[in-house]
Order: C-alpha cells, then structure tokens, then sequence
C-alpha cells in the first residue's frame, strides 16, 4: 500500500509536467469523444448506462477519447487526468477508459475503491477485447467501446448486486414527461377540432355539464396536486466525486 501510494505521488507530479503541452477539454459528461470516433447512437447509449450506474452505486464510467496526448504517457497522462476531474465516488470508486487517436494507445484507469474488483487482470481483458475491434485500418469503433462498457459495467453491478438496464431512472422519467405533453397536444387538437364542428356549442355543453354534473359526490377536490410533478437526476452534468486513481488498470498501443 505504501508502495502504491509512493508510485501515485511520483504520477501525479510527473504526469501534471507532461500535461502542460496537452490541450484537454473541459469534461462534458460520462462520454467525452473529443476524437469524434463513435456513433451518437453510441455516445447515448454507453452514457445512459453510467447514468444508471451512477445512480444505482454511485460508481463512475467514463469515456475519454483525444485526437492526440502529444509527447505524453498514456498511463501517467491517464492518472494525471483521472485525478484533475475527479472522477469516481466519495469512496474512490470510478474508472477511466482513454482512447489517444493518433497514439493508437487505450489505458483504463481504475479507481483506489474499484481495484479489489476491477483488478489489473480483469481490466487487461478489456482491454484486450477492446483491442481486438481495433485493427488499423478496419477500426470498428462503437463495438470496441460498447463491448468494453459492458465488460465494466457486468463486474461493477456484480459487486454491487444491481441490475442495469440501459434506462435510468432520469431518462425512463424524462420519457414519461415527454408522453405526457404529447397526450396534452393532442386532447388540444381535438377540443379545437370538436368547437370548430359545433360551432362553439361544445363550451356551452361543458359550461351547462359542469354546474349541474359537478354537483354529486364528496371525493377529494384536491388528489389530483399530491403528486411530485419535479424531479432532479441528471438533467445537467454536474461532475464527478471527486475520486483518485493511483495507477491501477491496463492498457497498451493497438
């Protein structure tokens, strides 16, 4: 331990040297494709997963690819990177997966918290079914990160006994808000449609319909506002927990 910690101070510094001459982007979300290689079918798809990760354990995914690192060290660069945002939990549970385009070099970087279940050969045999989708000149990007994610996503949810479906809990609510607007649209339409066939009479029908139909019953008035019409989540990326990595995981050139 510390011996990994030593190794983690000496990354740190060196890799915030290496970094000077890199120009890294402001992280966006979960998926961060700056190289632009993958799919928006892709980037959606991988980014509800760690939404839902993210709720259900409080572990983070994150994608990363660069055009370039320049003189840079996938590893340290990785570590360097990993700790500048502060990906992962409270309990410095996350992992990176860096793709350097140009480089043609893919590093996953675990957290301190992940690695006891992330181990460094599990996260190789990412890497090398990643690599294994990457042939030069017949890169078949979205598989290769798809693929990956999965494999990540199986031993996270498997250590936290949770399920993940592909639909969190904010994207599965923002469907049903959606539905709801499209149901209102459309009984607009038709009450405009019906006052434009009864030439109006319809208002007179609902006006005569609620003094004398409204005048029974003794239900609650007011049921229909006991609902929580708002909902937080992750409308807007609001950033990581602050996590630190210390040079755990694998990678290599591809």
């Amino acid at each position: 331990m510390i011996y990994k910690r030593f190794f983690s101070a000496i990354s740190f510094l060196l890799a915030a040297t290496l970094l000077l001459g890199v120009v890294v982007p402001k992280k966006v979300g979960f998926v961060n494709d700056f190289a632009n290689v993958l799919s928006a079918e892709t980037r959606n798809k991988i980014n509800d997963w760690a939404i839902e990760l993210r709720e259900k354990t409080d572990v983070d995914l994150v994608i990363v690819t660069l055009p370039n690192i320049e003189e840079a060290d996938i590893t340290d660069f990785g570590v360097q990177l990993y700790n500048k945002w502060g990906i992962g939990s409270k309990r410095d549970e996350g992992v990176l997966v860096l793709l350097a385009l140009q480089e043609r070099k893919l590093r996953l970087e675990v957290g301190y918290g992940s690695e006891g279940y992330l181990t460094d050969a599990y996260t190789y045999q990412v890497y090398q079914t990643m690599k294994s989708y990457l042939t030069p000149g017949n890169e078949k990007w979205d598989d290769a990160f798809i693929q990956g994610s999965m494999m990540l996503l199986s031993a996270i949810a498997k250590e936290k006994g949770v399920t993940i479906t592909g639909i969190s809990e904010y994207a599965q609510k923002k469907k049903e808000s959606n539905s709801s607007g499209l149901g209102i649209l459309a009984f607009l339409i038709i009450f405009v449609i019906l006052i434009i066939a009864t030439r109006g009479r319809i208002l007179e029908w609902l006006i005569w319909f609620s003094i004398f139909g409204g005048r029974g019953g003794g239900g609650n008035s007011g049921s229909w506002g006991s609902g929580n019409s708002g909902f937080g989540g992750f409308g807007g990326f609001g950033g990581f927990g602050g996590g630190r990595s210390g040079g755990g995981g694998s990678g290599g050139g591809f």
